[in-house]
């Protein structure tokens, strides 16, 4: 309760301040409203813009301090490094505000294409039994799984359950705030659907198969990728380690060192610090290779 209202506390005074000066990016507020951020975009600027100027200046004053305790510097020498290093910091947190909501497109996205086809094989059950579409997204609002799905019924339900539009006003307002271009190209078919035939059973049904196939394709590319990894690590883990640990003991019985190391300092670096970062890259690698499904 208390987090909240400091929180609330934030956004209104930011809101206050700054409301007045918020640039209108109107690219950056598309991405923004498919990031699924709780704020509206006027009031998460404001806050960015509060944050950036109270670190600013508190930044600049512990510099200012620092600088003339520690450093023993004049008040006057230390305006320079305190606002430098001021400039820094404000830049380093808006850079953070505006990669926030990309990432989290990019992260909603991954997590919608992943999933998308149990979702709408689900729809294609309901759609059978003859389900209107408006109680077809109530149900997936009450049972989806998936965050970034269910964030998107929610707000269809909550677009003509409490403001009041019809369910193709609803599913256009989504579809413009989806961050998948699939879902969107999803609630361009139900609308036409709706508007033409009514026939949803079929529209759903025709796109979970299609959604199968490509993820078939999909398992089948990250499959020839996996294979080539497992190749490359082979390679690498076990054959490489082997041929530089033979070759370093043939050098020790000749008595030669390289880069002014010794032998046995080289194995080490080999076996304690390069098979780690080694394997440590491939467990990277193997993370965005494998898609993100639950």
């Amino acid at each position: 309760m208390a987090r909240s209202t400091i929180r609330d506390f934030i956004i209104n005074i930011s809101f206050r301040i700054f409301s007045k000066c918020i640039p209108s990016f109107t690219t950056f507020k598309q991405v923004y409203q498919k990031s699924g951020l709780g704020l509206i975009y006027e009031s998460y600027m404001a806050v960015a813009f509060f944050v950036c100027t109270l670190v600013f200046i508190l930044t600049f004053i512990v510099s200012v301090v620092i600088h003339n305790l520690i450093f023993l510097l004049p008040p006057l020498q230390c305006l320079v490094p305190a606002t430098l290093l001021s400039f820094i910091t404000l830049m380093t947190i808006l850079i953070f505000f505006i990669a926030h909501p990309l990432w989290r497109v990019r992260q909603r996205k991954a997590d919608i294409e992943a999933n998308l086809v149990y979702t709408t094989g689900f729809m294609g059950v309901l759609a059978s039994g003859g389900i209107s579409i408006e109680r077809i997204f109530n149900r997936i609002a009450e049972v989806e799984p998936h965050a970034s799905i269910n964030s998107l019924a929610k707000r269809i339900v909550a677009n003509v359950r409490l403001f009041g539009l019809d369910v193709i006003s609803a599913m256009e307002d989504v579809r413009q705030r989806s961050p998948s271009e699939t879902f969107a190209k999803l609630m361009v078919g139900l609308v036409n659907t709706i508007k033409t035939s009514g026939d949803l059973k079929s529209l759903l049904l025709f796109e979970t198969g299609r959604l199968l196939s490509l993820k078939r394709e999909q398992l089948k590319k990250i499959t020839a990728t996996l294979i080539a990894l497992a190749e490359i690590y082979v390679t690498v883990m076990v054959m490489a380690p082997i041929t530089f640990i033979i070759m370093l003991t043939i050098l020790s019985v000749l008595g030669t060192s390289q880069f002014g190391l010794s032998t046995a300092m080289q194995l080490n670096l080999v076996v304690f610090f390069g098979l780690p970062v080694i394997c440590i890259l491939f467990i990277v690698v193997l993370d965005g290779a494998l898609p993100k499904e639950e």
